[in-house]
């Protein structure tokens, strides 16, 4: 976005294109397999008793990312929706102002 003097610039393709990314991001920590998984494979002891710390600790954080990921991800393509609807009613009233007038008005 930037300041034109009076008018302010949007580009609504890099809105989208954000909003695609973060899409593919949230994607991306849902697809991830659970860590836990992994500690059978260390046997007992300190090591995976720590693997299974930290998968139940990424799990929480990585649902509440993923969460607000999604969120942003969803505002960006709202606002870009909103951006091209406004951008086209304004189009639309300039060139409703620009017809010529009939002779009977």
């Amino acid at each position: 976005m930037g300041d034109d003097g009076d008018h302010t610039r949007l580009d609504l393709d890099a809105i989208k294109s954000m909003a695609n990314g973060l899409g593919s991001i949230k994607k991306a920590f849902d697809d991830i397999g659970k860590l836990e998984r992994y500690a059978a494979d260390l046997g007992d002891g300190d090591l995976a008793d720590k693997l299974s710390d930290f998968a139940d600790n990424w799990e929480i954080s990585r649902e509440k990312l993923t969460g607000e990921v999604d969120t942003l991800a969803k505002l960006a393509r709202a606002a870009a929706q909103a951006y091209e609807e406004i951008d086209h009613q304004l189009a639309e009233a300039i060139r409703g102002a620009q017809a010529p007038k009939s002779k009977g008005n």
